[in-house]
């Protein structure tokens, strides 16, 4: 199965993101969907992981650039998310032809993340959940520099106090010796 579509809300009333992955094989109008609860604090686990997971890629796809990881990151996910944008991917609704949930109907918190790169090979998360359940997505850039921009805007709606950053546009830390 091939990941169709991805929706990230907030959840105002549990005060979590809901990630909403849909998966659908080729000719076929089914759709499997595997439902995911993300808090803060996963989020705030789960994002600087997936920002190192994506310069190692960078770093080991093009090693003569590596020390410019963040930047070509950057740039990346600009361009993709300009391209996006610009093909209308962020406006489609999300599908509602659920044939089934292979991890079952009840949305859960991811216990463990694990991400594999390598050179020349789409990114890869791998999600285990309650009760030793795992699943894995794979990602082109594209794609997944429009996940994190979903992310992006679903931790901007939900006003937890911290944004997520791409590395290039990360806040400079305050000079040593200040207090916050």
């Amino acid at each position: 199965m091939d990941l169709h579509q991805i929706q990230i809300t907030y959840l105002p009333d549990q005060d979590r993101l809901l990630l909403k992955l849909s998966f659908a094989e080729k000719d076929k109008p089914a759709r499997q969907e595997i439902d995911l609860l993300f808090t803060r604090s996963t989020t705030m686990k789960f994002w600087p992981g997936l920002l190192e997971a994506m310069g190692k890629q960078v770093k080991m796809s093009k090693p003569s650039a590596a020390h410019a990881s963040s930047e070509l990151v950057q740039m990346e996910h600009e361009a993709s998310v300009a391209e996006m944008k610009d093909s209308g991917h962020f406006n489609a609704p999300l599908e509602d032809d659920v044939e089934s949930w292979p991890l079952g109907k009840e949305a859960m918190l991811p216990e463990n993340i694990q991400f594999h790169v390598h050179a020349k090979l789409p990114f890869r998360m791998e999600f285990t959940v309650a009760g030793g359940k795992n699943f894995e997505i794979a990602m082109g850039k594209r794609l997944l520099h429009g996940f994190c921009k979903l992310f992006q805007d679903a931790v901007e709606k939900a006003d937890w106090g911290f944004t997520l950053e791409m590395m290039g546009n990360a806040p400079e830390a305050p000079p040593a010796g200040m207090l916050n």
